[in-house]
This record gives structure tokens, C-alpha cells and sequence, in this order.
């Protein structure tokens, strides 16, 4: 049996940087986009585009560069597995939602074109960091650490599904490893109201404060069910594990 061999696209993404510091798996390398005709593809049981065109937040996908559907032309015929991080946002129908119209239209041409696929529709993910991407989690580390307040525009009642990276790493390693195609919610399908995943960034943090702002009453509230997910792969998480991790990211953020 050929073993595990990752090629992993987009190097510098904030999902290949977290892949590389969580995965198990020995055999994988990173690439940018731009380098992906100059590695020989043949040797590589799976490969992950985490790369991706900026204009597919913004403009309507016939204007965006459509990185993987040209990845999977050219490994149309080849017998790797083409990871997609999709977004569970591709369940949102409304009108705004550009970016989870786009995923959708990838899936679509994934699946048109590469017959070995595994498509990940990922939740709202909790990991480090504080650049200037429009990340839920990049938004609030930045203010916190910047003004020691996280300002909160929807209601305080509204819940979502979070994921931590470590854990997301996990069960792409268990994907990888059991070589399963399809397509999967990747998410901990439990209710957490954003008002406590953001006083525990604060606890960890030390200091700072939620502000509401006027007429928050929208909530937004999601669950991502992960049921066909938990009946391949063994994989399990808790609200207070979901908690405490916000509290070492408060932590981290003061060190």
C-alpha cells in the first residue's frame, strides 16, 4: 500500500501554518501557489490547497482566479485525493453572503472535475492570531489587545459552533490517514454563546471589556451537525474544553 504523502498549497495561509505546527502525519510539503508547476504531483497521495483568490470575499466567482479548478484539471486524472477547506457558509442563502456562494461554486467544479475529493465545510475556528485577516478570532484578539475591549454587535443570546485548530488538524490527520472521500461538516456541533467565548479571552487575558453597541438584536445563531463526520472518524470535544481554550488564547495574547 502506497504510503501517506501530503502536498500541501498556500504555505503562508494562516491553515497551512497550523497544519504544519498539529499534524502527525511525517511525509508533507509546503508550497506556494505559485510553485505548484514545479513539483512532480505524482508522488503525492493527497493534496490540500489552502490558497486562495482574495476576490472570492468580494466579487462574483466568474471574476475570481478559480485556483482549484485549475489544480483539479490538472490532477483530473490522477489517483490523490484533493483537499478543499470549505466553510459552512455555504449553507447561508442570503443575498450578502458572496464568499459561501463562491465555496459553493469550488465544490461544484471540484466535484465536476476530480472524482477522489474530500470537501471540508469548516466552522468557526478559534486559533491565535492577530493579523489583519477578517477572521471572527483575528478581529477580537486585535481589539482586545489594542483598546481592552471587544466590541459585540449582535445580540447577547446569539450562539455558533466553534472548532479549535488543534482539533480541526486532528480530524484532517484521521481523514488523511483512513483515506475517506466525500463530504463532511467539520465542526463540535455544540452551542456556545459568543458573549462567553469572549469574557474567557478576557479572563485569560487579564483586563478589558465587552462593549454593546445599540440595537443588537440580531443573533445569526448557528449549529453545524457533524453526525456523518463522528461515524467515520473517532472525535470528540466539550463546551469546556471549547471555554478553556479561549482562556490560554487570552493568555498568549498577554504574554
Amino acid at each position: 500500500m502506497k504510503s501517506i504523502n501530503v502536498l500541501v498549497i498556500g504555505k503562508n495561509s494562516l491553515l497551512a501554518k497550523c497544519f504544519k505546527k498539529y499534524t502527525k502525519i511525517s511525509n508533507v510539503k509546503y508550497i506556494n501557489y505559485n510553485d505548484y508547476s514545479k513539483i512532480n504531483i505524482n508522488k503525492f497521495t493527497h493534496i490540500i490547497n489552502f490558497s486562495i483568490d482574495k476576490k472570492n470575499f468580494t466579487h462574483d466567482y466568474s471574476l475570481t482566479n478559480k485556483i482549484d479548478r485549475k489544480i483539479c484539471k490538472k490532477i483530473k486524472n490522477k489517483n490523490s485525493i484533493y483537499i478543499f477547506p470549505s466553510s459552512r457558509l455555504v449553507y447561508d442563502k442570503s443575498k450578502k453572503n458572496i464568499y459561501g456562494r463562491n465555496k459553493k461554486k469550488t465544490e461544484n467544479d471540484i466535484k465536476s472535475l476530480k472524482e477522489k475529493y474530500l470537501i471540508l465545510r469548516i466552522t468557526t475556528l478559534l486559533t491565535y492570531d492577530t493579523s489583519n485577516r477578517n477572521l471572527f478570532i483575528s478581529r477580537i484578539l486585535r481589539s482586545l489587545r489594542k483598546n481592552n475591549t471587544i466590541q459585540l454587535d449582535i445580540s447577547k443570546k446569539t450562539y455558533k459552533d466553534f472548532i479549535t485548530s488543534e482539533d480541526l488538524i486532528y480530524i484532517i490527520d484521521n481523514l488523511i490517514n483512513h483515506k475517506i472521500t466525500g463530504i463532511y461538516n467539520i465542526s463540535s456541533n455544540i452551542k456556545i454563546k459568543v458573549i462567553d467565548i469572549l469574557k474567557n479571552i478576557i479572563n485569560g487575558y487579564g483586563s478589558g471589556k465587552v462593549i454593546y453597541l445599540k440595537k443588537n438584536k440580531k443573533r445569526n445563531s448557528f449549529l453545524v451537525n457533524n453526525d456523518k463526520l463522528k461515524n467515520i472518524i473517532k472525535f470528540k470535544t466539550t463546551k469546556k474544553k471549547l471555554l478553556n481554550y479561549c482562556v490560554k488564547l487570552g493568555i498568549k495574547l498577554n504574554a
